[in-house]
């Protein structure tokens, strides 16, 4: 993930370069267990700062089920658009001084924003913080889905604490044997009369 941009910093503003993404992301981050490598494509715009990077990733991550505690599969998908600013001069190799940089002071804190003193351009802080940032927050069995975690069910039925893995659904009434919670017998009561005057119409 890492480009030297010295050419592109000698040509007018406008200048382009496209390239397609297809790399190993070992060691990109201890906490992250990577399945797969990291596929996209960027384009990187010659500006008049620098060059604007911008681009759409796909990867796949090992992470773990907020429910089941069980180790997961999980997609990522994300989008980055960065301003990347040189430290030096291409033609001479002397220093920018800040004063010369265009934009906010907050831009040149970044330092995974800035192009090295050799033209390199790296994308490999901007893609760990992306990934993280499009990680769900409470990863899950069926991130996209609804309903209860499968793996939370096996294991409360390999532990005892859930016998039947039938759940109301719907207008299903619970089954007989389930206690019902005495909050909601008042509820049941109204909804079994409502049925019945309905039955009789």
């Amino acid at each position: 993930m890492q480009f030297n941009v010295a050419q592109l910093l000698k040509e007018p503003t406008g200048a382009t370069r496209r390239y397609r993404i297809d790399e190993s992301l070992e060691g990109l981050d201890e906490e992250l267990k990577f399945l797969g490598p990291l596929i996209g494509e960027i384009q990187l715009l010659r500006t008049n700062s620098g060059i604007l990077v911008t681009g759409s990733f796909r990867t796949v991550v090992q992470t773990i089920c907020n429910r089941c505690i069980e180790p997961i599969v999980m997609p990522v998908q994300f989008e980055i658009e960065e301003s990347f600013r040189p430290l030096t001069e291409v033609y001479t190799g002397r220093y920018i001084h800040p004063d010369e940089f265009e934009g906010s002071e907050a831009d040149l804190e970044d330092e995974a924003l800035l192009i090295d003193e050799h033209h390199i351009l790296s994308l490999a802080e901007v893609v760990r913080q992306s990934i993280w940032l499009a990680l769900p927050m409470y990863p899950s069995c069926n991130w996209q889905g609804t309903g209860q975690c499968p793996n939370l069910t096996k294991r409360l039925i390999e532990l005892g604490e859930l016998e039947d893995i039938e759940f109301s659904v719907g207008n299903e009434k619970p089954h007989e044997h389930e206690e019902i919670d005495p909050r909601w017998a008042a509820l049941l009561k109204l909804r079994g009369n409502q049925e019945s005057t309905d039955e009789t119409v």
